[in-house]
């Protein structure tokens, strides 16, 4: 064959290559032949691939709850309420729900929740020494349908600039030795009509606290620019030279005249002397949770497990609020060298307006020794 004017030979005798445009060209024309090649030898009938991921079972028909661009109104507790509803086709379980202040004690009308069941979930949140402004809170609640799952809620609240500011809010002292341990409490109210405190009381027999002050128009309170005058009263509190051994929880507690905050409260850890070794006993849970309801399903009562040595006597148990009853059976064995008691806490009354946590205590040998256990307050 005669080359042709565009493929000559060279010296060598070879024909000239094409050049790189030249296939190029050649190789977008095959390109469409050899695709439908490539689909004419494929498996007819094939299933096409599909990504699959299980779409969360709750759902809120809300996720963020906004109380307004305008301040609330002041009072003991500021109350958001997520509805939920289970979409999927197992059962949901609702675990923890943690939250991004202490201030908040968030509570879930049913921890099981069915296909298609509706339930709630209540958050109060405590107002007292909240900063004036804007604040955001955030809430997430653990659950598991078929697998473990989380879900993010936010509230969104401003705070007016009057308000009522406890100082410091809550206290932990370690008394190690016998010298007397002193404390000081300042109550604010920058409302315009301000409380009036009329007595101060301690839980426990080994703390006291006693007004030293009630001032007037003397403080200032700095928000949105401006200063909010307001009143103090001041505590003068004592934590004594000699308390049980162990870990105890208090409250200092100032009952006023106000209708909104009829009691305020100070929490207090105390730590004491430690135990001998083997000797400290044990509570379980550490902790109790009521419902402050009077609705007939309300989870007012709860018990826990007291363990301790079988050296110990158990004379007598008080609780705070008065709301509280507080009894217990006979001890059981439960080692070689412990025994076990089962306390029975009830909520026989719905306590103050206001009042979130309460004390239990149990008095052992002779006063000697004591048990605290700490009662929070669900408010529906």
């Amino acid at each position: 064959m005669t080359p042709s004017a565009n493929n000559k030979p060279d010296s060598s005798g070879y024909p000239e290559l094409p050049s790189w445009r030249t296939v190029a060209v050649i190789c977008t024309g095959l390109l469409p032949c050899l695709a439908a090649c490539l689909f004419a030898v494929s498996p007819s009938g094939q299933a096409p691939l599909v990504v699959t991921k299980s779409r969360p079972s709750l759902l809120f028909a809300t996720y963020m709850f906004h109380h307004g661009e305008e301040p609330v109104e002041l009072s003991a507790v500021l109350e958001s309420e997520f509805p939920f509803v289970n979409k999927g086709d197992v059962p949901v379980t609702i675990g923890d729900v943690t939250t991004s202040c202490g201030c908040m004690r968030p509570r879930v009308s049913q921890k099981q929740v069915a296909p298609g069941e509706m339930g709630w979930l209540t958050v109060p949140i405590q107002t007292m020494n909240q900063s004036p402004g804007s604040h955001e809170y955030t809430l997430t609640v653990n659950y598991t349908d078929t697998t473990s799952r989380q879900t993010t809620l936010m509230i969104k609240a401003v705070f007016p600039e009057k308000m009522v500011v406890v100082q410091p809010k809550s206290l932990y002292l370690s008394q190690r030795t016998e010298k007397p341990l002193p404390f000081n409490v300042a109550i604010s109210d920058f409302r315009d009509s301000p409380m009036r405190v009329t007595s101060v009381e301690s839980t426990a027999s080994f703390v006291s606290a006693h007004i030293i002050a009630d001032t007037s128009s003397q403080i200032v309170q700095t928000a949105y620019q401006e200063e909010t005058p307001g009143s103090t009263v001041e505590l003068r509190g004592e934590v004594s030279g000699r308390i049980p051994p162990g870990r105890h929880h208090v409250l200092v507690t100032a009952t006023t005249d106000d209708a909104d905050f009829p009691v305020v409260t100070v929490p207090m850890l105390v730590n004491g002397p430690a135990f001998p070794p083997g000797e400290a006993p044990l509570t379980s849970p550490s902790q109790l949770t009521l419902v402050a309801s009077d609705h007939p399903g309300a989870r007012r009562a709860a018990k826990f497990d007291l363990v301790m040595p079988t050296s110990w006597q158990i004379s007598h148990a008080s609780a705070w609020p008065s709301e509280l009853a507080v009894t217990y059976g006979d001890l059981r064995p439960f080692s070689e060298q412990e025994r076990a008691l089962e306390v029975t806490v009830k909520l026989s009354d719905l306590p103050a307006k206001g009042v979130s946590d309460g004390v239990v205590q149990l008095i052992a040998n002779d006063g000697r020794d004591l048990v605290t256990v700490r009662v929070t307050f669900a408010t529906p």
